[in-house]
């Protein structure tokens, strides 16, 4: 028999109240019953108030045009969830506990009419004694209600990190990529548990490869409540993914009672097998599973986690300034660069997010070649599902404890009474995670600094107590004590080589024509947690959305705009880069157009700029890969549904194993001026850095004319370098756009990595040409093998920008390539990674197609 009662699911309702309304319908004293603000609607647990009113129709889609405002109220008011349930005959043992995961944010729990328990904070589960307190047997019935009261009000994106007084997802009430949507509820499971003799309090398993040889070995951790001193066996079991039992132990123990009893033993392997990061090799996972049976035999308790074998260090980036934190990852001994975009959770009711949700988007950033994820701040430690899916898929995570800046100050809270519910939340967490093999890193806390703008370190009362838990709970795993961490928050060109860039963040914009190539070029960073660029959304979403707004023009003076995404407007910018834009006629696929390839172009340029510094540079964490709500425009690499934007494709090959990059000067270039760009090449795998490889190199016309053609050679060995220069004496072109194309080929000559940039001729404005391009025909038709298309070019132009789009962005669809450049009667092919696909499962758009 269980020893669980899951009580999440659907047979659940929520009722609104006015405030303090409910406490009558509580009492027996007045007779009658008292009539609700909103009547009883179903609820689906975990969840949030606001999905099962907008399921009910009581609530718009606030990603509709202005309508999260409308759903601003409800976290102001008082809420009641309810649900009956039975409880079998002689199913409650020794003892038994009402167990919620997660209450978001405070209020009162009832059981069959009685006040059982208060909570208050979101990340802390509540558990409650209820052995005396329920009914049970068949047809006898058990009532429970939670009382849920108007949430705390904390800052958003702009306030003061030092007054921050709760514990709280923060991003929620407002910051650049999300309105105000605070959500209200029970976020994570309900469950009953029963348990016989004892319960295990903590089960922390360890693996560890051998430093020599095959083997490795299994700490086991363990500690239990006992209530019936006596002897015990525990019986341990380390199982493989296919649920073979790779090794199994039995030890027997007197345990005393009352207290807390803790065992420590270890279990040796003869072979194991590793665990690598996304990229590196494969994700073997092993259940490390313990049973305690009492000493007749009977089963009193089991646990299982997931572990993997893996070493994990950091050490110092080569000619790393003295003082340095080390931020050079190594797994295994082998340097991993860290390919990584920053995430918070899928929706702003991220109680909702189901196990398919995170496999989904976390499985678009497997399939972009990233390896890191940075769980931001200001937001919450992910459910268990999250990790899970990491584990897997050799993604890991740099994980930050439950704190970011505020913009107006940005130093970390100080007040006793804060700090214990932080310490409180944070062993919670790391007690909770740390089995993890994902679980990579911890942090102190997103962008926090002291007065003058400098990351906070381990002089900070704060980040000490932070520290000295990691330390004393996950002891070997890394500890930053914030991010960016170092001297200085960001980079500026006025103190390149002097040392002081460390983690730094940002820029989060395309710096301009020229300057954003000078300053990547010799930019000096040892690693980049955050930074990005903005980038619409596809037209269609934007257009969709709308409800009564006006989607053109995206300017300051469009209410539409301003909510979904006041920080990212670019209309001064892209009419700087591409020309005009005219306020009367609507051009908003053309203005989106420019906004993505922009994004493209500079993050692309950032990121390879950065491993171009590789080993002195050891990551690019891009800010962001998600985001909760349907912006307008973002930095997101992922639209709200999980599409991907073009700049996704881009990054896609800059994180692939092996990749070759140009390095130039600006974009646009005059008759009589030298056009020069440097190749690099980098090879990530130590297979790769073994072999040689040749690089073409071609100048290219927009009507498919070869201007100049030249070969380059990689010695084999070679990590990460330069390998040649491309010139040309820059002379007039058809239609002013000039393509460089970068192709890697093996000793066969076949290709294995490509790479294509766009420059252009005689403008004033240097992207202007890619608008004015005469239109092109493209065709989309059924490949050879099912899981194949092929993107045809009809025309006598290039056709720029080619994006395969999904009509319904539900579809997991991996691409291996997207975002095309084809030439005059030019033909590719693209491959689903994961199935077969069909050419009406896309619509195409691009810089210079016809409508």
């Amino acid at each position: 028999m269980t020893n669980r009662i899951l009580l999440s699911g659907t047979e659940w309702t929520v009722t609104g109240w006015n405030r303090n309304q409910w406490k009558l319908g509580m009492s027996m004293e007045l007779g009658f019953s008292i009539n609700p603000m909103l009547p009883a609607v179903k609820a689906v647990v975990p969840g949030a108030v606001q999905r099962d009113l907008i399921a009910a129709g009581w609530l718009p889609d606030p990603n509709e045009g202005l309508r999260s405002m409308e759903l601003e109220w409800v976290n102001h008011r008082d809420w009641v969830y309810e649900r009956r349930f039975e409880v079998p005959e002689d199913w409650v043992q020794d003892r038994c506990e009402l167990v919620f995961e997660g209450l978001d944010y405070s209020g009162f729990i009832y059981l069959n009419g009685e006040e059982i328990a208060a909570f208050d904070g979101m990340f802390l589960p509540v558990t409650i004694d209820v052995a005396a307190k329920l009914h049970v047997g068949a047809g006898n019935e058990n009532r429970l209600q939670l009382v849920f009261l108007p949430s705390p009000e904390v800052d958003g994106q702009i306030g003061y990190s030092n007054e921050i007084s709760k514990v709280k997802s923060r991003f929620n009430y407002g910051w650049d990529w999300c309105p105000r949507m605070v959500p209200v509820g029970i976020w994570k499971d309900v469950s009953l548990r029963t348990y016989s003799a004892l319960k295990l309090i903590d089960f922390y398993p360890k693996a560890v490869p051998a430093e020599d040889g095959e083997g490795g070995v299994v700490k086991y951790g363990l500690e239990a409540e006992i209530w019936g001193p006596g002897s015990y066996t525990l019986a341990s079991e380390l199982v493989d993914a296919d649920g073979e039992i790779v090794h199994s132990d039995e030890l027997t123990y007197e345990l005393r009672r009352g207290g807390i009893n803790r065992i420590e033993y270890e279990m040796s392997i003869e072979a194991v097998r590793r665990w690598w990061p996304n990229g590196y090799g494969e994700q073997p996972i092993y259940q490390a599973r313990i049973t305690v049976y009492d000493a007749e035999g009977r089963v009193c308790a089991a646990d299982g986690k997931t572990v993997a074998f893996r070493t994990l260090q950091f050490v110092q980036n080569e000619d790393s300034p003295e003082g340095a934190l080390p931020y050079t990852l190594l797994v295994n001994g082998e340097r991993v660069f860290l390919n990584g975009v920053n995430w918070v959770p899928i929706s702003p009711y991220f109680g909702g997010v189901t196990s398919e949700d995170y496999a989904h988007y976390l499985g678009r950033f497997k399939a972009m070649n990233v390896n890191v994820l940075r769980v931001w701040g200001g937001a919450i430690t992910e459910k268990e599902d999250f990790y899970a899916y990491c584990d897997r898929n050799g993604l890991l995570v740099w994980q930050e404890f439950l704190q970011s800046s505020s913009g107006l100050n940005n130093c970390p809270p100080d007040n006793a009474a804060f700090l214990k519910e932080l310490a409180r939340v944070s062993r919670a967490a790391v007690i909770e995670k740390r089995s993890h093999p994902s679980l990579m890193a911890w942090c102190g806390g997103n962008e926090l600094m002291w007065e003058n703008f400098s990351p906070v370190d381990e002089r900070h009362g704060n980040i000490a107590m932070l520290k000295k838990l990691v330390e004393e709970l996950d002891p070997g795993r890394p500890f930053f004590p914030s991010s960016a961490s170092g001297p200085r928050f960001g980079a500026t060109e006025e103190e390149f080589g002097k040392g002081l860039h460390h983690d730094v963040h940002g820029p989060w914009l395309y710096l301009g024509e020229g300057n954003h190539y000078r300053f990547f070029n010799h930019n000096d960073s040892l690693m980049q947690t955050e930074t990005g660029t903005p980038g619409t959304s596809r037209v269609e979403r934007i257009r969709g959305l709308a409800d009564r707004m006006p989607p053109w023009p995206p300017t300051r003076e469009n209410a539409y705009w301003l909510h979904c995404g006041a920080w990212w407007i670019q209309w001064e910018q892209l009419s700087d880069m591409f020309g005009p834009w005219d306020k009367e006629r609507d051009e908003l696929e053309q203005y989106c157009q420019a906004s993505r390839y922009l994004q493209l172009e500079s993050l692309r340029y950032m990121a390879e700029a950065t491993r171009r510094r590789e080993p002195r540079s050891s990551g690019f964490i891009i800010w962001m890969g998600n985001e909760p709500f349907a912006n307008n425009a973002n930095t997101s690499l992922l639209e709200y549904d999980g599409m991907p934007k073009p700049v996704y494709y881009a990054m896609k090959k800059v994180f692939g194993g092996l990749h070759v990059s140009a390095q130039y000067e600006r974009l646009s270039y005059r008759a009589g001026e030298s056009f020069g760009s440097e190749i690099f090449l980098h090879a990530d795998r130590a297979d790769q850095r073994s072999l040689p490889f040749a690089v073409e190199a071609q100048l290219v016309q927009a009507d498919g004319s070869v201007i100049q053609s030249q070969r380059f050679l990689a010695e084999a060995g070679r990590l990460n370098g330069y390998i040649g220069k491309l010139e040309w004496q820059v002379e007039d072109v058809p239609g002013s756009v000039l393509i460089l194309r970068l192709a890697v080929c093996d000793e066969h000559n076949q290709q294995l990595a490509t790479n294509e940039y766009l420059f252009t001729m005689n403008v004033a404005c240097p992207l202007e040409p890619l608008r004015r391009l005469p239109a092109a025909e493209v065709r989309l038709r059924q490949g050879d093998r099912p899981e194949e298309l092929v993107v045809a070019n009809l025309s006598e132009m290039a056709a720029v920008g080619v994006y395969l789009i999904q009509r319904d962005a539900g579809q997991l669809i991996h691409l291996d390539r997207n975002y095309l450049t084809l030439l005059p009667g030019e033909q590719l092919t693209v491959t689903s990674m994961n199935g077969p696909v069909a050419p009406e499962q896309f619509y195409v758009e691009g810089m210079n197609l016809g409508g």
